[in-house]
């Protein structure tokens, strides 16, 4: 990565006494704090593009690009910093800049990235951050889950198959899954096997006390022990920690580590580690749920030609419909958890609609743009006003106004098009 100060310090002592129009504008980008690199090569490349017939001035300005391009997780990482270090007031986002600080610090991309998806992420309640992570994400439920309040998960569960088709665990009730069709049923209607209609009762219990993921099956045994069973690599886990070989659960509960009031799930986890292979995961299902509204729980089923939604409320009971529209359920499902499902349904719904949400999405991708020049725009002014007029801060703030227009233009843009996709109608 180039030391951009040394750059343009090197290039304008290059400039020829003729070209001082050019090393007036280089020199107008030098002062500038480290990482603002992304910034003020973005506004060189604006403010040299009327120069582009000069080769030096053209291989300077590709130069920078091509260690954008190379560099690009690196500058957009040290970009966020310095704007959430801009709105850091009362260090309110003390914890989330020093993760983002570890996250620059690091070796490779692939650490950096691996950083940012399981540890900055977590601080999506800072909307820059969230924007940052989203633009990142390539999977579409992280992206809905990243610009929506609600989240939509994978269910992992219990599927067990049987003459009528399969059944399913879903929260607390067994579904059936047969030909286009599903319903709630019982356990003991479908598994006459008495060995295996136990095994099962075991396995749901188990649903209780565990936490399943693609990965792995987590029991929480006490606050500080959690004991964990590989899926896709088998082995046993103990808080994150894989174990050797040569040990196994016998030898795990006979130890210390397990207190004796907690041993009596050693036949329960003993259960699950011989059915592993009944756990998978879903993928008709979506488990959609919103930190505002922690009573409330939706499983939506996507499942052929028909949809459906287990509805669990802790205040009024559980409920199951059938919807006849797709778009029906995305909309109630977006008004009471705040979570778009139109990439679940994306099979089902108009090229209209899906039109119509991406054009949503992204103006609150610009938006949230929007707002952050519009802040710094207030505080370069703040800063004329106590300190006076200067050469970088009025043109940090000519800059600031440009790219504020541009993004103006974006909104209107996409409202047009929004407009225009309503009159189709």
């Amino acid at each position: 990565m180039k030391n951009l100060k040394l750059e343009l310090f090197n290039f304008k002592k290059s400039l020829s006494f003729e070209e001082s129009e050019v090393s007036h504008i280089v020199e107008g980008h030098i002062h500038f704090d480290d990482h603002e690199e992304l910034t003020v090569i973005q506004s060189l490349n604006e403010k040299l593009q009327k120069y582009s017939y000069d080769k030096e001035v053209t291989a300077f300005v590709e130069s920078l690009n091509l260690d954008v391009e190379q560099f690009k997780l690196i500058y957009e990482l040290k970009s966020l910093y310095r704007i959430l270090n801009t709105k850091n007031q009362g260090e309110l986002y003390r914890q989330p800049i020093n993760v983002l600080l570890e996250t620059i610090n690091l070796e490779t991309d692939d650490d950096r990235m691996s950083k940012i998806l399981n540890e900055l992420s977590i601080y999506d309640w800072v909307p820059e951050i969230k924007l940052f992570v989203h633009n990142l994400t390539t999977n579409p439920e992280d992206r809905s889950n990243l610009l929506s309040g609600g989240k939509a998960e994978p269910v992992y569960t219990i599927v067990e198959q049987v003459e009528d088709g399969h059944l399913a665990f879903v929260r607390d009730s067994w579904f059936i899954l047969t030909e286009g069709v599903i319903e709630k049923t019982l356990l003991e209607n479908h598994v006459k096997d008495e060995a295996r209609f136990q095994t099962l009762r075991m396995l749901q219990t188990s649903m209780e006390y565990c936490n399943i993921s693609e990965s792995r099956i987590d029991f929480r045994i006490s606050e500080y022990l959690t004991i964990g069973l590989g899926v896709s690599k088998k082995g046993l886990y103990i808080n994150e920690d894989e174990m050797n070989d040569e040990s196994t659960l016998e030898s795990i509960f006979n130890s210390p580590v397990i207190p004796i009031i907690n041993r009596n799930f050693y036949p329960m986890i003993v259960e699950v580690s011989k059915n592993i292979d009944s756990f998978v995961e879903l993928d008709v299902v979506k488990k959609v749920s919103n930190l505002i509204n922690p009573t409330l729980e939706a499983y939506v089923f996507n499942y052929k030609e028909n949809i459906f939604l287990y509805r669990c409320d802790e205040r009024y009971g559980h409920s199951f419909f059938k919807y006849e529209s797709a778009l029906e359920i995305v909309n109630e499902v977006r008004n009471e958890l705040n979570c778009d499902l139109t990439y679940f349904f994306e099979t089902k719904l108009g090229k209209e609609v899906i039109v119509k949400r991406k054009l949503e999405d992204k103006e609150r991708e610009v938006t949230l743009k929007l707002e952050n020049v519009q802040f710094n725009i207030s505080k370069v002014k703040a800063s004329i006003q106590m300190l006076g007029e200067s050469v970088v801060l009025n043109e940090a703030l000519v800059n600031l106004v440009s790219r504020e227009d541009k993004l103006k233009n974006e909104v209107d843009a996409i409202k047009e098009l929004q407009y225009n996709e309503r009159i189709k109608k």
